[in-house]
């Protein structure tokens, strides 16, 4: 039975290692001893035995460091499938944003520890190493059941958004964790946050007014944007935020009949025409709105890229009240929800994770392997070429 894999990153090569200190031990022990040359004038003035010190020079000092070197790439590279097994080794927290440090110190206490922990966002970070940001967690989750690094690993949400109602796409392998016990009360009384459809270009003052939404723990909004409107599904997106002047395509208007909302400023226009009605003055940008179906259509009167729309000091508060208020109440109060750990939504498989490909011998090493084992050939047969 053979005992080495045929893996060339096995951690067994490790032990041939000893093989190539023989080379080494060639290069220092076989000296040939140096030409001595003595003159007859000063024979009579050595007096005592001449010392060898051929075991304690140290010749060819460049070709030694190059077959050190070779030495150490060699290690380096039979070693990784040990650093990175202890890399992954132990369990990982994804943390939500929402759970305050002192209740993720009190979780890690009586759960850990875990090797790693990490905020819960699309692209996960270290909690030592970087400040929490708001963010989607539902659609974080979502977009992480799929990578094969986070298919095991422990969730914490906070009570608040421990709920949800979008279908999720979630892994059969993590292990849910709450701060505390989620209630009905609990449940009822939290508001989903509407999932957002970009069709066009994003206005400028969209991305900084979300994020200032986001830090001020106003709501956490991820829009996706789409390039056709063929794409638009209302058990998806909740909002559409439309900035393509012109015609309203059917696919959008098929959308806000079907519970949406869509959003615009006065540069889309309608096929069929429909009465707007004019919303009342809160201080932020003038709009009127039309009930089509089961949804509405909120339209800003004028261009929203002008300087007059978004040059306000409250315009993420203002949008963020004008959106919310005008049919998601009643919409997310008729939305069913479930706790985390028992998500509707559809598991994906370990058979439909691709796993992360991985080179055999990693291509930066083995190229400076390469180069390190030509310059050691080289000196060498020069080397040969003038003692010869």
């Amino acid at each position: 039975m053979s005992w080495l894999p045929w893996s060339w990153q096995s951690p067994q090569w490790l032990w041939l290692l000893l093989v190539l200190l023989i080379p080494l031990l060639i290069h220092l022990l076989q000296r040939s001893a140096p030409r001595e040359i003595t003159f007859a004038a000063v024979q009579w003035l050595q007096r005592r035995p001449p010392q060898s010190w051929k075991r304690l020079q140290l010749r060819d000092t460049w070709l030694l460091c190059l077959r050190l070197l070779l030495l150490a790439l060699l290690v380096v590279l039979l070693a990784t499938p040990l650093l990175e097994q202890r890399e992954e080794a132990g369990p990982l927290l994804l943390v939500d944003p929402a759970v305050t440090l002192s209740e993720l110190g009190a979780f890690t206490e009586s759960k850990g520890p875990f090797a790693q922990i990490l905020w819960l966002q699309a692209q996960p970070t270290p909690v030592a190493d970087s400040d929490r940001r708001v963010h989607d967690s539902w659609h974080s989750l979502s977009t992480l059941a799929a990578e094969p690094r986070y298919r095991r690993a422990h969730i914490l949400l906070d009570p608040g958004t421990a709920t949800g109602y979008r279908a999720l796409r979630y892994s059969p392998h993590w292990q849910w964790h709450t701060t505390a016990s989620t209630g009905s009360d609990s449940i009822e009384d939290h508001t989903p946050t509407p999932s957002i459809a970009i069709i066009g270009d994003a206005p400028a003052w969209l991305a900084p007014a979300l994020q200032q939404l986001g830090e001020s723990g106003t709501a956490r909004l991820e829009p996706q944007l789409l390039s056709d409107p063929g794409l638009l599904d209302p058990q998806k997106f909740d909002w559409l935020l439309y900035n393509r002047p012109g015609l309203l395509p059917e696919a959008a208007l098929s959308f806000v009949r079907a519970g949406g909302l869509l959003l615009s400023d006065s540069s889309v226009t309608n096929p069929e025409t429909l009465n707007f009605v004019p919303l009342a003055d809160d201080g932020g940008p003038s709009r009127e709105a039309v009930a089509l179906g089961r949804g509405s259509w909120l339209r800003y009167r004028g261009n929203w890229q002008d300087a007059a729309f978004f040059r306000r000091t409250r315009l993420p508060e203002q949008l963020w009240l004008q959106w919310s208020q005008q049919d998601w109440p009643f919409q997310a109060a008729q939305q069913p929800r479930w706790p985390a750990g028992k998500p509707r939504g559809l598991p994906v498989a370990d058979s439909e994770v691709t796993p992360v490909s991985r080179e055999p011998l990693q291509q930066p090493l083995l190229l400076a392997l390469l180069l390190v084992l030509l310059a050691e050939r080289a000196l060498t047969l020069s080397r040969r070429q003038t003692h010869g």
